[in-house]
């Protein structure tokens, strides 16, 4: 009796790997002739019907994934001017030029608050350095907000020598008419930056060169989606329609004056 015991149960044991569907994970699935192997632990289903003996099932790829569906739906919102722009957009822009701003602050070799009064100026398009957008002016007034509230001395080259006072809209005290603005400018430091746009996503660069020979004093980059919001500021995107007038900088407290 003992004997056809352990006979039985050789032959059970041959049987389980010889031709039966087996358990993944312990209790899933029961053979076809009614035997169960059941492994001590998790093994993947390509192994358990190698040990059966038989092919695994194709697995169908579904026709429209879930990530289809969220870039449908990301594409739609993208192209749909009636929709509204999440404030979280917004806040995310600000956030991340703020991360641009300390990234020149922090990569620089001087201590730039003690040293350089700085002029900020407006993003450009790399392919087309005279090309730019309402991205570009965006761009350029919040790192003059982000320079000024790190306490570095920024100067804003649009103010013009006195206050334009307009009946029935408003006073003014900015401009871009070379007319009313100055030519010279004590500055020792200029904020330039390039962006680029490239399958929904724009890389965006920033330097901060020594005014007297160019010299990269520090850079920065970050990348940001072309979601609705930045999409909307770049529909502007021009080049200007006529020639720039040359503004120079000097940093006036190495002149010196005249006997």
């Amino acid at each position: 009796m003992r004997h056809s015991t352990c006979v039985l149960a050789i032959v059970s044991g041959f049987i389980a790997l010889a031709g039966v569907e087996v358990a993944v994970a312990g209790n899933e699935s029961a053979s076809e002739k009614g035997y169960i192997y059941t492994y001590p632990s998790k093994v993947p289903a390509d192994y358990v019907f190698y040990r059966a003996g038989k092919e695994a099932p194709l697995q169908e790829e579904p026709l429209v994934s879930m990530a289809d569906v969220r870039n449908f739906f990301t594409r739609k919102t993208l192209l749909d001017p009636s929709a509204p722009i999440p404030a979280e957009d917004a806040v995310e822009l600000k956030l991340r030029i703020r991360e641009l701003a300390q990234q020149l602050i922090d990569h620089a070799e001087a201590q730039i608050s003690d040293q350089y009064r700085v002029i900020v100026t407006t993003f450009v398009n790399l392919n087309h350095l005279y090309k730019t957008s309402g991205l570009g002016r965006i761009l350029g007034e919040q790192m003059i907000s982000e320079f000024q509230r790190a306490e570095i001395e920024v100067i804003d080259v649009r103010m013009t020598p006195a206050i334009q006072i307009v009946e029935g809209y408003g006073e003014y005290a900015l401009s871009r008419d070379m007319a009313q603005l100055s030519y010279v400018h004590d500055a020792q430091a200029v904020v330039v930056g390039t962006y680029t746009v490239s399958d929904g996503q724009i890389m965006i660069n920033a330097r901060l060169l020594h005014q007297g020979d160019g010299a990269v004093l520090s850079s920065g980059s970050i990348v940001i989606a072309e979601n609705r919001l930045v999409h909307g500021f770049m529909q502007d995107e021009a080049v200007p329609p006529r020639q720039c007038t040359p503004v120079r900088l000097h940093d006036l407290s190495e002149i010196k004056p005249e006997k």
